[in-house]
């Protein structure tokens, strides 16, 4: 079957997608598999999922990914049948999350070019890889070595019954042949399980750091500060066995002593020649010290995606659909709406010639199933355009395990909330935004697990993504239980950057200083890394958040953690609400409900002159009043809270709507009239200067022509 043939064009994508699903899926279970190795459900999902894989990629020839999703279901074919391969090899897990990279790497290359289906040189050493740790699976489970064991287990047996004579050489034997098979079965990928002692000495971080340091050097990676590790490590090794070595060892214990001795004197460099000196004097050295293999510690299971059972994602069938038919359906449902405003403006109009009460009352049942019909279609549509959150949720799993791993942290993720809905055109920002801040609790926020358990918390952090609906749009909240926010270092770097004077650091709120950690450039960090540091990450989380008209909300606890939260609209398409009518001086204005806190009549006696403006007592609140005519330059007959003396003002009354906005609100605007509710379409200004007008977020048309304004709220609050 190829891929190239026209017919099997939609089915190629259909399958490009699969894998897509079929990757991300991968990942989240071997997060799991990694923290639980034991998981039979999971363990068996991942060889189900390879098998698909391999499959469906047969199918569509695409070669490279059936012949490595082959050789990875061998794999996960042994493991599925014992289960205890995963703990005794570790790197296994490594290996299948580079195989799953190779996946992802291969599925975007197709985007550009369909022939990328045939093994490269890459991808047949990936599969050599494969193969090598089959191998040694397989060799570490072979006869000789359970032969060996069982030889050990027969001596142990005949001990008692040996002379004491005899029996001190054979211990000596069984405890040399005891840590040859330690080190034959472990040391290549297991080599954090083994412990090394030698007459009750514990060796073992002194042994590790030489051996990683040598590797470091045969790889042609070491440098100067490799090789001071190495001198030092190495070292404390020889005082330590130098004070109970016995007399087997002396000699091997005064050539590493000596080795040191001439390297430091003469100031040598750690050359190919010093190298091999080294390693072999380690190698010989491992022969002496008792050997102890530690059983592998069992990871606790996290939450959502950090669990020990497999990711398990309910099927739906879905079909293909253009995004911009949609849009272009949802402009059409628009349309409608609208022209079921003029129906309501008819019917007031037939009212006002006195038409039949009968056919009047008729005529406006028509009109209102008309329009809850055209509403609850719009909806409908609008729920085509939205996909669950999980769609972007399922991707941190692996982030943070990558992120934590390289900087030598420890972190499960938790994720609740995953099937809230929200609007395609928001998914790529919103993804983006959460790159950075998941990506920093990580690496600024979480505390090295020494550090953790010296402050009483787990070795482990934890990073918890919590999504929450709410009436019009979605919470998304990143917490962690790290250090929080340095208030006073963001200060610091805040005055370094030139982003605040020393007076105005002297003088900021705690809550202004918190949101510092949002402008381009500032980072408490002292030295940049590939993760972090250069003070732009945040930054794109306010930038894209201004875009969609989001909120940040930042909740901090020094010592404890922090969270970050983001509030978005549910949808960034044309959208219907309730909105209220109201008249300022000779112009009409929308403004949606949710913005209207309270609508109250107010004598003209209890509003007083205050500064350049004026306030009314409410409720035991000051609540001060925008001067609409004053910030859209309307004309102005003469200012409200100026009356003439010719008034009488125990009659005069003015209409106030109280505003909400995302802070409790104590301001309001003035309204001359308000001239009722009805539902609006929303839509958003086309011309780039209509964009630039302050107070507003966009534009409906009402049902008798009339094109009006809406009120932006929390743009009046700011003013």
């Amino acid at each position: 079957m190829s891929v190239t043939d026209e017919n099997l064009a939609e089915l190629f994508e259909q399958y490009k997608d699969e894998v897509r699903e079929t990757i991300g899926t991968l990942d989240n279970e071997l997060v799991a598999i990694e923290q639980d190795p034991t998981s039979s459900e999971t363990i068996f999902s991942l060889f189900r999922n390879m098998h698909s894989l391999k499959g469906s990629s047969k199918m569509f020839n695409v070669d490279n990914i059936a012949n490595i999703a082959h050789r990875l279901e061998d794999l996960m074919s042994m493991i599925d049948k014992n289960n205890a391969i995963l703990s005794k090899h570790p790197k296994i897990i490594d290996l299948l999350f580079k195989g799953n990279d190779i996946f992802r790497d291969i599925i975007a290359r197709l985007e550009d070019d369909i022939s990328y289906t045939t093994m490269t040189a890459d991808h047949v050493a990936f599969v050599g890889e494969i193969q090598s740790q089959i191998d040694k699976i397989n060799r570490r489970d072979s006869h000789l070595v359970d032969a060996a064991r069982k030889l050990l287990d027969d001596l142990e047996s005949l001990m008692p019954s040996l002379e004491e004579i005899d029996t001190e050489g054979l211990k000596k034997d069984m405890a040399d042949m005891a840590s040859g098979l330690a080190l034959v079965t472990l040391e290549e990928e297991g080599a954090n399980q083994i412990r090394f002692n030698y007459n009750g000495v514990d060796l073992t971080e002194d042994v590790r750091l030489m051996d990683e340091n040598l590797t470091l050097f045969k790889d042609g990676k070491g440098t100067a500060d490799t090789a001071k590790v190495f001198v030092e490590a190495a070292n404390r090794l020889y005082k330590n066995l130098a004070e109970v070595a016995n007399e087997d060892a002396m000699q091997l214990i005064a050539e590493l002593g000596d080795g040191l001795g001439l390297f430091e004197e003469k100031e040598l460099e750690m050359d190919q020649m010093m190298v091999e000196f080294f390693g072999s004097m380690l190698g010989e050295l491992k022969e002496k010290f008792h050997v102890e293999v530690e059983a592998p510690a069992q990871k606790a299971a996290g939450g959502t995606r950090g669990g020990g059972g497999a990711v398990k994602e309910p099927q739906v069938k879905t079909i293909r659909v253009d995004e911009a038919k949609i849009d272009l359906f949802l402009e059409s449902v628009g349309k409608l709406i609208t022209k079921s405003e003029i129906l309501n403006h008819l019917q007031f109009s037939f009212r006002q010639a006195g038409i039949d009460t009968g056919l009047l009352r008729d005529f406006g049942s028509v009109s209102r199933t008309i329009s809850n019909d055209i509403v609850n279609l719009q909806r409908s549509i609008m729920e085509v355009r939205q996909v669950e959150m999980n769609n972007i949720l399922k991707k941190f799993p692996r982030l943070v395990r990558d992120i934590s791993h390289k900087i030598g942290k420890e972190a499960e993720m938790n994720i609740t909330g995953e099937r809230v809905p929200i609007d395609k055109s928001l998914l790529d920002d919103v993804e983006q935004a959460m790159v950075h801040i998941v990506r920093n609790a990580v690496d600024h926020g979480l505390e090295e697990p020494a550090a953790r358990e010296a402050a009483g918390k787990p070795r482990r952090g934890s990073v918890n993504i919590r999504v929450t609906p709410e009436e019009a749009a979605i919470l998304i909240e990143v917490a962690d239980d790290g250090r929080g926010l340095d208030i006073e270092k963001i200060k610091t770097k805040a005055v370094e950057r030139g982003v605040l004077t020393p007076e105005q650091a002297e003088v900021i709120s705690e809550k202004e200083a918190e949101m510092l950690i949002f402008n381009s450039g500032l980072s408490t960090k002292d030295q940049a890394t590939d993760l972090s540091g250069r003070g732009v990450g945040m930054d794109v989380v306010m930038t894209n958040l201004k875009k969609w008209n989001g909120e940040v909300l930042i909740n901090n606890q020094p010592g404890q953690g922090l969270t970050v939260g983001l509030r978005l609209p549910v949808t960034n398409t044309l959208l219907t609400k309730e909105a209220i009518m109201l008249r300022v001086g000779e112009s009409t204005f929308c403004l949606p409900l949710e913005f209207v806190n309270e609508i109250v009549t107010v004598p003209a006696l209890a509003v007083h002159r205050h500064k350049d403006g004026a306030v009314f007592r409410h409720r035991d609140m000051v609540i001060s009043v925008i001067d609409l005519k004053w910030l859209l330059g309307l004309p102005r007959a003469g200012a409200f809270y100026e009356p003439s003396e010719a008034e009488d003002l125990s009659r005069e009354t003015h209409v106030f709507i109280i505003l909400r906005g995302k802070t409790e609100s104590r301001k309001s605007i003035l309204a001359d009239e308000i001239l009722g509710q009805q539902k609006i379409v929303i839509k958003e200004f086309e011309l780039e200067t209509f964009r630039k007008l302050p107070y507003f977020n966009g534009l409906t048309l009402l049902g008798d022509g009339r094109v009006v304004l809406i009120l932006d709220s929390d743009k009046l609050l700011d003013s």
